[in-house]
């Protein structure tokens, strides 16, 4: 005969039953040890907050799971289907589906939209909450640290009116647009994104105090309304409104921006010490500056204190520049989350963004079907952003970008590529015309005069050749050689031509390094020439 699932709240006489069923599943090293405390057991089930479920089979406790409803603000009526533990005897059994039933019964009477972060160890969350029509919106690399990191499968599904009451027309960077474009044909709605080029990123301000918030910093940063009221950019389930008690309950903290002793900013954040993870709240700021100088620092401050291994933040998917500033701090855009905050009179698109700091390591995930098509998309976004970051990384040290600020950088950056020669290849002939500048990453050019008849010179790691490319169609006067096997950033003139008529500063400081380079090296060749005229 067939037994019967019965599913009902948890009550305070099955916290032993639960917290031993916890032990089953996790074992007793699990690193978030709340699990096992009556205290956190007691709170989950007297918590508005928080629905707690439990399932029994033959009239024993088979499994728990829960609906968390502080995922966003109280008003975005967004729940996070989270912990679903099942008794290892009874895996296989139908307990995970009754559950995973009781809870969007739930939601659909409560929620405009459900998320669940299901786990990459195996794939059966994956394939419960696929059976329950919630659909892949994101992937997070490593975002929790179990026995290793271990990545997750962000799924999701819209509940009620958040289909008419969702804003339409995104506006993303080119770098979230696929992610957002597939996660929301998932999930059910018309893809309806603009994939905005040229966005520009905030300034790193500059000249800013930082410390920790303290009480007598509150109320200063409570009267500023843009970021927290009337320029919502960034959202979490957590805000400086709340008060600081509360804040502090939640492991919370908020880094303070002054300028000449005013407070001008703070930027918010949980912090998870066990996880070694960091969570964004709330972005506060006077200025555009003033923002790119917070997010610069807590992405600063994330490494070099707080020791963090993985940061996120949730941004709006209708401000590209915030995106365009994150993604040039190494950000890449890991889960697109339709109509899944309420702001004034419409539910907005959310981007997820994270940043590890730890080496990339998904290969061996075990995914659904339908999850992979989002895994490879955030797994070729953290392939690029890696490319990215050395490419950047190497026009930093270039003499010809000398002066040019941490954004500037990074919008040449974005315009280069990466080719491979190998040794002996010719790179620039002399006498020829050409339209573009390469910076040497790995190996070694040698230099030949127009005639080739003489080795001139070496160009190593770190310099360039062909910049008068840049500026002007003339010959080169020199031919180029590899004379390694060479990996070359390669950035064309009229790639480079765009971006200055839109950012004339650029431009001014360029052409001002080139002609001191090409000074630099005339005056160099000079001297070579002369030597080698004197020898017999």
């Amino acid at each position: 005969m067939t037994s019967t699932i019965h599913v009902r709240t948890v009550t305070e006489s099955d916290l032993e039953a639960v917290r031993n069923l916890f032990y089953r599943c996790y074992g007793k090293d699990y690193p978030y040890k709340e699990f096992y405390s009556d205290e956190w057991l007691k709170r989950s089930i007297y918590q508005d907050s928080y629905l707690f479920l439990l399932a029994e089979r033959n009239g024993r406790i088979a499994g728990t799971a829960s609906v968390y409803f502080e995922v966003g603000a109280y008003s975005d009526l967004c729940g996070e289907f989270g912990r679903l533990a099942v008794d290892p005897d009874c895996r296989g059994q139908g307990v995970g589906t009754a559950l995973m039933q009781a809870r969007l019964e739930f939601a659909e009477r409560r929620l405009h939209f459900g998320l669940t972060e299901c786990r990459t160890a195996h794939p059966f969350a994956q394939q419960i909450s696929e059976n329950f029509n919630l659909r892949p919106i994101g992937f997070l690399p490593q975002k929790v640290l179990l026995n290793e990191r271990e990545s997750l499968v962000m799924m999701g599904k819209a509940f009620g009116p958040a289909r008419q009451l969702r804003r339409n027309n995104p506006r993303v960077i080119p770098e979230a647009f696929l992610l957002g474009q597939q996660a929301l044909e998932n999930t059910g709605f018309e893809s309806d994104l603009i994939a905005v080029e040229d966005a520009d990123d905030y300034e790193i301000g500059s000249g800013f105090e930082v410390e920790e918030l303290t009480e007598s910093s509150l109320p200063s940063l409570l009267r500023i309304e843009r970021g927290r009221l009337s320029r919502r950019h960034v959202f979490g389930n957590l805000q400086l409104s709340y008060g600081l008690f509360m804040l502090e309950s939640r492991n919370s903290r908020y880094l303070v921006a002054r300028e000449d002793g005013r407070i001008v900013g703070a930027i918010g954040f949980t912090l998870d010490k066990v996880g070694r993870s960091i969570k964004v709240l709330e972005l506060i700021d006077l200025r555009d500056d003033v923002a790119g100088f917070l997010l610069k620092e807590l992405d600063y401050w994330a490494q070099s204190k707080y020791k963090a291994e993985y940061i996120e933040i949730t941004v709006n998917a209708y401000w590209p520049n915030i995106q365009r500033t994150l993604s040039n701090l190494g950000f890449v855009p890991v889960a697109y989350c339709p109509s899944f905050v309420f702001h004034e009179v419409e539910r907005l698109d959310t981007i997820k963004m994270a940043k590890l700091y730890v080496p990339l390591d998904i290969d061996n995930v075990q995914l659904t079907a339908d999850s992979r098509e989002i895994f490879e998309l955030v797994r070729q976004g953290f392939e690029e952003k890696r490319l990215g970051i050395s490419v950047n990384e190497t026009t930093r040290h270039i003499a010809i970008f000398d002066g040019l600020e941490e954004g500037e950088l990074a919008k040449i950056a974005g315009l280069c590529h990466v080719e491979e020669r190998p040794s002996g290849a010719v790179i620039l002939r002399a006498g020829e015309h050409g339209d573009t500048l390469y910076m040497i990453m790995q190996g070694r050019m040698d230099i030949y005069a127009r005639d080739n008849s003489a080795l001139i010179a070496h160009v190593d790691a770190g310099d360039f050749i062909g910049e008068i490319s840049l500026v002007a169609h003339q010959p080169y006067n020199a031919t180029a050689v590899a004379g390694t096997n060479v990996k070359l950033i390669v950035l064309k003139h009229q790639d480079f031509e765009n971006l200055i008529s839109r950012y004339p500063r650029i431009g001014m400081k360029v052409m001002r390094n080139i002609a001191i380079s090409v000074g630099d090296k005339l005056s160099a060749l000079g001297g070579r020439f002369a030597r080698l005229n004197r020898e017999p």
